[in-house]
């Protein structure tokens, strides 16, 4: 006697199934951690060494400056070399879901959800994280939107 499985009888056939990426982003928390650690502190000390090349009697100016150069870290060397300083490091690489280098565009993605997701006003990494965590590609929202995994090199 054959049991019916309820939650295969509710799938509606016309949704596929979101692909799965062609490298698998599993095994690599730790690593992905660490790098999102040492790269967060990177980008910050660099961000904040240009921004204080400016006059302390302009302080909105040294917060464009601020924020401009963090996400230029990011931006700059995950769209050259896709991938940042730290993973580099880790062993870690951000692909395509095709296996492909991420392009730029997915990059400039990625980069501009910083904005909301790795915010030090709203929640920190706390969102990322989380994203990252309990998601089945381990995507944080900026590479579920890019369609990007973070992987092993």
């Amino acid at each position: 006697m054959q049991v019916s499985d309820p939650s295969v009888d509710q799938l509606d056939p016309d949704i596929p199934e979101p692909p799965f990426p062609k490298d698998s982003p599993h095994g690599i928390m730790g690593r992905r951690y660490i790098a999102g650690c040492f790269d967060n502190a990177l980008a910050m000390i660099l961000a904040l060494v240009v921004a204080n090349q400016f006059p302390d009697s302009q302080p909105a100016i040294q917060v464009a400056v601020m924020v401009s150069t963090y996400l230029a870290y990011y931006l700059i060397s995950e769209g050259f070399f896709c991938t940042t300083p730290v993973k580099y490091l880790t062993g870690l690489t951000i692909r395509n879901f095709d296996g492909g280098p991420s392009t730029f565009r997915q990059t400039i993605i990625r980069t501009l959800m910083r904005i909301l997701e790795v915010n030090p006003l709203l929640l920190g990494c706390i969102p990322a994280a989380a994203t990252i965590f309990f998601s089945r590609d381990k995507q944080r929202m900026g590479d579920k939107i890019a369609r990007t995994v973070v992987v092993r090199r």
